[in-house]
């Protein structure tokens, strides 16, 4: 073999065939296997009916949301409504304030109030980002066909903020075993990682992104306040601008719980591996996240139409733990085709470029 052909570039062509017969060019890239392109990947649509096909398979996965749903329905609440009734007190009228102040601050001492007296701090057992779905957690009930059931008061915003920190971490335990429950409907059991590996991890994340989140949020609208009170429409503008970055980021980073969940990622590396998923597939996630809001809202604009006090409440319940493990594992079925895909093309994309920039130049 001559010095040419043995340090041939991949793409250049080969000539075949001898003196006076057909010159058949033969392309090494095309003919190798690892160069072409992979099959197209799982689609949104496709995402959720293998969220809807593992559901109807196992029902059983509606358990966990609807035995939530149930306590915080049902069971003994534990309310702030003193702390927040004393709260509403404090927020006194200005003597000599215009009509048009004195109803707003009427109006918000009314709604401290009422959300003090409707708020249930078990609640924080559906916590974010990894928690039981949970519809009562949200729809915050006072009534229920049993009557007024007793709880507890908590006396000290002290015990508020302990009873929150508590409550939050037992949430996000029993999230990290549904969510495992979840991916193992699409992904190998021995994949995927333990209850305490995902319970420290997603806690550990939630440390971390909680106060990011209000740091970015406060320094947003403080931002925003100090250019209105200068230049009034540019601080609707810089404000817009905020919770843009703030919407952003958070699509971006929507995927981080399932890398820690799904394949064991530690908390920065789920974090990169969520970009670089979002960032490749950015309209197909764009597009899941808008169906997924969609579904989420008109379903619990119906599941809220039975009142309170009515046993009817019970279909809602289970008809919002379906459609919430659908999301759910449909999310886990999205998120790994797209990373799998997301994998081949990235070293689809490293090879050619390799191949174009040749073998390395002998020294002379």
């Amino acid at each position: 073999m001559s010095f040419r052909e043995a340090v041939r570039p991949p793409f250049e062509p080969r000539p075949r065939g001898g003196v006076g017969q057909p010159r058949v060019v033969e392309l090494t890239f095309v003919n190798n296997p690892a160069a072409k392109l992979p099959a197209a990947p799982i689609g949104v649509l496709a995402a959720l009916a293998t969220g809807f096909d593992r559901i109807a398979a196992r029902p059983i996965l509606l358990l966990p949301p609807f035995v939530l749903d149930l306590f915080l329905w049902l069971g003994p609440p534990l309310r702030i409504s003193s702390l927040a009734a004393a709260a509403a007190l404090s927020v006194a009228v200005p003597s000599g304030a215009d009509p048009t102040m004195t109803a707003q601050l009427t109006s918000f001492r009314q709604a401290l109030t009422d959300l003090g007296s409707r708020f249930n701090l078990f609640s924080a057992l559906s916590s974010l980002p990894v928690g039981v779905p949970s519809l009562m957690a949200g729809r915050m009930p006072v009534a229920n066909p049993l009557g007024k059931i007793a709880g507890a008061e908590v006396a000290s915003y002290l015990a508020i903020m302990a009873a929150w920190l508590a409550l939050t971490l037992i949430g996000l335990g029993l999230g990290s075993m549904y969510h495992i429950w979840a991916a193992r409907q699409v992904a190998p059991r021995a994949e995927l990682a333990t209850v305490p590996m995902a319970w420290g991890r997603l806690a550990l994340f939630s440390l971390i992104g909680y106060p990011a989140a209000l740091a970015l949020v406060g320094v947003t609208l403080l931002a925003a306040s100090l250019v209105a009170y200068l230049v009034p429409w540019l601080g609707l503008v810089l404000g817009f601008l905020g919770f843009s970055l703030v919407f952003w980021l958070a699509v971006y980073l929507m995927f981080s719980p399932h890398g820690i969940i799904r394949y064991r990622f530690g908390v920065i590396r789920s974090i990169l591996e969520s970009i670089q998923v979002v960032r490749w597939n950015l309209v197909s996630t764009a597009l899941y996240l808008g169906l997924t809001f969609t579904v989420t809202w008109l379903s619990t604009w119906v599941w809220s139409l039975p009142s309170e006090g009515s046993w009817y409440t019970l279909l809602a319940l289970v008809g919002h733990a379906f459609f919430s493990a659908m999301l759910l594992v449909g999310s886990y079925a999205f998120y790994q085709g797209r990373r799998e895909w997301t994998l081949k093309i990235r070293e689809l994309v490293a090879a050619r470029q390799a191949g174009q920039q040749g073998p390395p130049q002998a020294s002379v």
